[in-house]
């Protein structure tokens, strides 16, 4: 009866190691499988990320600054097309001091002398409305200015100038005529920055008073066509 029950409980423990040692040998059986299967499989790796490297040679451009001072002096010459008159040459100087990187003020001084009315050309020579000492037109001026466009302009691949589009605008007086008049002044014009101590500037120019040499408080238009250089100190 004894023998009979022992047998009865060592049945699980018996059958628990017998399965445990198949499923051990089972594994063991499978690893040559999986190590084969691993050999066979796709293993390939992402291929690496190439980088590419833009070939761009650096090049040297020297850059013509304004210079550390704030003021600047020069000359001008052009055209002055006086209202009622003809056009004529125009000569005279100007000075700036730059308040800041925007904004300037500027004096300019010009002088032409008028040509003929239509009326006196028309009249023949026996006509003259004016002396030739009243012919003499000289003014100046002072202005604001303020550059609205700043910026650069290529010549060349290695040649580049600072440039500017500015405004101005001012008051001052118009001696024409034996007349001395008010006269507002609006404009505009474009500098470009040759050296650090060299500029060039092209100007177009509206200077505006009330006449009354052709007829009774006529509101003229004297349009200024110029172009100069000025050195900065």
């Amino acid at each position: 009866m004894e023998n009979r029950i022992e047998h009865l409980l060592l049945m699980p423990a018996l059958t628990g190691i017998r399965s445990g040692k198949a499923l051990l040998l089972a594994c063991l059986l499978m690893l040559p499988q999986l190590s084969a299967a691993q050999a066979s499989g796709d293993t390939t790796k992402p291929a690496p990320i190439q980088v590419i490297t833009p070939e761009v040679e650096p090049r040297t451009i020297r850059e013509a600054d304004i210079d550390a001072e704030f003021f600047e002096i020069g000359v001008f010459g052009g055209l002055m097309s006086i209202d009622n008159f003809s056009s004529e040459p125009l000569l005279g100087v100007s000075a700036a001091f730059h308040a800041t990187e925007d904004f300037f003020l500027q004096f300019n001084y010009g002088f032409t002398e008028a040509g003929l009315t239509s009326f006196e050309e028309l009249s023949g020579s026996n006509v003259r409305l004016l002396t030739d000492s009243d012919r003499e037109y000289s003014y100046y001026d002072f202005l604001v200015g303020y550059n609205i466009f700043p910026g650069e302009i290529f010549f060349s691949d290695s040649l580049t100038f600072n440039s500017a589009f500015y405004l101005v605008g001012g008051v001052g007086n118009t001696e024409f005529g034996g007349e001395n008049n008010f006269t507002t002044t609006l404009g505009t014009g474009f500098r470009i920055v040759l050296l650090d101590w060299l500029t060039v500037h092209v100007d177009f120019r509206d200077h505006m008073f009330t006449s009354d040499l052709i007829r009774e408080s006529q509101l003229t238009h004297n349009i200024e066509l110029s172009s100069g250089f000025t050195l900065f100190f």
